[in-house]
């Protein structure tokens, strides 16, 4: 089992970070370029969420990104933040039908997150939201 570990700040500057870290496992993994798209985007929208929305209290805080690559060859990510509790399971990703005129905000990234993930799971451990994030080869 490989893991490559990523530490984050909560600011979107650090969103090229993932970007990196995604090329960087997807050639070293051997992955198809469309996976790592997906990787990409659902991991991208997922951490704009956390530094939007977790934190109230303007401070600094540490996200971070396990990715695993399983003996099956599958890929998880496990993501951590220690912001409000937040089960995306459990949130409405809204009507992608409706004009984008009558859609409420938000929602989108949860979207990309069921559609193209095999499977989700989520657990507030310790104060901390743990996002179990799997794509099956």
């Amino acid at each position: 089992m490989e893991k490559v570990d990523l530490a984050l700040l909560n600011q979107l500057g650090e969103l090229e970070k993932i970007v990196a870290t995604i090329e960087e496992i997807s050639a070293k993994w051997n992955l198809p370029d469309r996976v790592g798209m997906e990787l990409n985007l659902v991991l991208e929208e997922l951490f704009a969420n956390i530094v939007f929305y977790a934190f109230d209290d303007g401070k600094e805080h540490v996200i971070s990104m396990e990715f695993e690559r399983t003996e099956t060859g599958n890929i998880r990510v496990r993501l951590v933040d220690d912001g409000k509790p937040f089960n995306l399971l459990e949130k409405e990703t809204g009507n992608l039908k409706q004009p984008l005129e009558e859609r409420k905000i938000g929602g989108l990234g949860i979207h990309f997150a069921k559609e193209m993930m095999d499977n989700i799971e989520y657990e507030r451990i310790d104060g901390k939201n743990v996002v179990l994030l799997t794509k099956n080869l």
